[in-house]
């Protein structure tokens, strides 16, 4: 299994040498949306980037007694990450908490002083614009310890989010956002997204729009990517989610006059967001006014002997937690296929 462009399908590569990975992790309320999310045990989704935090760092989780994994028992993405970590580590690891119902136990977060976003429904919105320089001031002070950063996202309901952002700046998004589900459920979305946007207004400023509509994972991989493009390569772990960071970063670059180096942004995701006919990740980037270099990682749990893991392949969960970069970053260590679907095994039945 190899890399490809997701343009062309031609074969690629990731930056060679080890990479930092850091997590995003913020719970935005819309979450609690009921039906609008399976990313989680229901009734505890703000757990999830919690637990997705805890699992990725110890290979343990402590704030519940299973990992995360959804009502049909499909587990976290994270199980990808931890897998090859285990098998080929990151230079480091690094939980960046952007708003989280409950902080991760036994493992040190980089704490931004931020509380979870309200529900894009409701009334209120968060500080765009200081979440986004937060992202900046965290690059700018940001020493690798690798050749380059792979920068993932647990946010639980974040494609909906993502989606809404991206129209409040009145850019096309109709069928081109994933969703956890095989199914996505559009009617719940769309009327989330409708009340989001039914409270912008034409005189306000992008940031209070952004506020009114996106997440705070979001802004802060904006506001990240532009500047630590500048000084090392960037590879954003995620798919429709981050197409949406870079097109929130295409537009505040523009209206704060930001120089950055899109040569040196990459965005990973997986096989299953590059196939999947739900969505369009390419449409997505071809709004951008720059280009980067986008790619998936090929890889199926075809070898799998867990059944529950084969439910990826027909279309659910996709994408989580760096899973797609985290499996090219195996590929490029000289992983291949088998040995990260035994990992995950082992690591779901505590054999690793």
């Amino acid at each position: 299994m190899k890399i490809f462009n997701l343009s062309d399908q031609t074969q690629t590569s990731l930056p060679t040498g080890k990479a930092d990975f850091i997590l995003a992790a913020s719970v935005t309320r819309t979450c609690e949306i009921e039906g609008i999310t399976q990313a989680g045990i229901p009734g505890k989704i703000p757990l999830t980037p919690t637990l997705d935090a805890e699992f990725l760092v110890t290979g343990k989780v402590f704030s519940l007694e299973n990992m995360a994994e959804t009502a049909t028992g499909i587990p976290t993405p994270g199980l990808l990450t931890r897998a090859v970590h285990t098998l080929t580590p990151f230079s480091t690891v690094n939980i960046i908490d952007l708003g989280l119902a409950y902080q991760p136990q036994q493992l040190d977060v980089v704490d931004l002083g931020l509380t979870p976003s309200s529900s894009i429904t409701d009334a209120t919105a968060f500080d765009a614009k200081t979440v986004f320089e937060k992202g900046r001031a965290y690059a700018k002070s940001y020493t690798p310890s690798g050749e380059y950063i792979i920068l993932g996202e647990s946010t639980p309901s974040g494609t909906t989010t993502a989606q809404a952002a991206i129209k409040a700046l009145g850019l096309e998004t109709d069928g081109l956002f994933a969703s956890s589900f095989k199914e996505s459920p559009v009617s719940i979305k769309e009327e989330t997204i409708a009340q989001a946007l039914g409270k912008i207004e034409p005189n306000m400023s992008i940031y209070k729009k952004l506020g009114h509509t996106s997440d705070q994972t979001l802004l802060f991989a904006a506001g990240f990517m532009l500047e630590s493009s500048k000084r090392f390569n960037v590879v954003l772990a995620g798919g429709t989610q981050m197409a949406a960071a870079l097109l929130i970063a295409d537009a505040l670059s523009t209206k704060e006059s930001i120089w950055f180096d899109p040569r040196r942004i990459t965005l990973c995701t997986t096989g299953w967001i590059a196939k999947d006919g739900a969505s369009n990740i390419n449409a997505l980037l071809k709004q951008l006014s720059f280009r980067v270099k986008a790619v998936y990682a090929d890889f199926s749990y075809e070898d799998a002997n867990i059944p529950v893991l084969k439910l990826y392949d027909e279309g659910e969960a996709k994408e989580g937690v760096g899973a797609g970069a985290a499996i090219a970053y195996g590929y490029m260590q000289g992983l291949n296929q088998q040995e990260i679907t035994a990992r995950v095994e082992a690591l779901m039945t505590g054999e690793a």
